[in-house]
This record gives C-alpha cells, structure tokens and sequence, in this order.
C-alpha cells in the first residue's frame, strides 16, 4: 500500500451478483466511479444525481454556436480577399456581416443564461 495514500483503511462485503449489477450501474448512472459512489452512499446516505441530457443539450448548442463561428470566420476571410483585390467593400457584404454577428451574439446569450441557471439550480439542490 502507497505511503502517500489517503485512506488506508479497506473495507470488504459480499454481494449477490445481481446485487453487484445493480450498484455497478447506479455507480455508473452517477457518473461515479465505484470506490466513490459506495463512499458517498455509506457517509452522505444520498447521491445527487445530475440530469446529464441537458448538459449534453448544451454541449450540442456550444458545438453550434463554435459552427457559426467558423462559418462567419470563413466569411470574413472572403470579404478580406475580396477587398484586396479590388481595394473596395459592398455593404451588402457588410451588413451581412453585422446580421450573422448578432445572430450569433443573440444564440450565445440565450445559451449563457441557461447554463448559468442550470448550474444555479443544481448548486440549489445540493445545498438542501
């Protein structure tokens, strides 16, 4: 045993295999590994559990928001070859710009707001 560990102690019981399953896919469920999870259980009496799907939600409109992104970078960089070539600007181009810019500032906003909520409701429920 490690010297630098923490906890020392070991402790043992016996399970059924069904038993197992289930505490294995709780564990699991929590996004916990299984040291972790029995620890919790067995000193807290209660896990939280975190819905993980709006989270996920978040990630696949963070992953749009950084399409746009691009996209519009993309679109930059046509306007910057386009001016360099004939040392002039269409503003049809630029204010297709300034469009897509608060389309984009608009989706960041609404997506700041509700990760901002959502990890304020989750920090509520664990300080009750």
């Amino acid at each position: 045993m490690s010297k630098n560990r923490k906890r020392s102690k070991q402790l043992h019981f016996f399970v059924t295999l069904d038993e197992e399953f289930i505490i294995r896919e709780k564990a699991a469920s929590c996004h916990k590994n299984l040291s972790d999870y029995l620890r919790s259980i067995a000193i807290k009496g209660v896990i939280y559990e975190v819905n993980f799907e709006e989270i996920d939600e978040f990630s696949k409109q963070l992953s749009q928001l950084r399409f746009e992104f691009n996209r519009m970078g993309n679109n930059i960089n046509q306007i910057a070859k386009k001016v360099n070539l004939i040392d002039e600007i269409d503003q049809e181009d630029v204010e297709l710009l300034q469009d897509e810019m608060g389309e984009i500032q608009k989706h960041y906003r609404l997506l700041s707001r509700k990760i901002l909520k959502e990890v304020h409701d989750v920090v509520r429920k664990l300080e009750e």
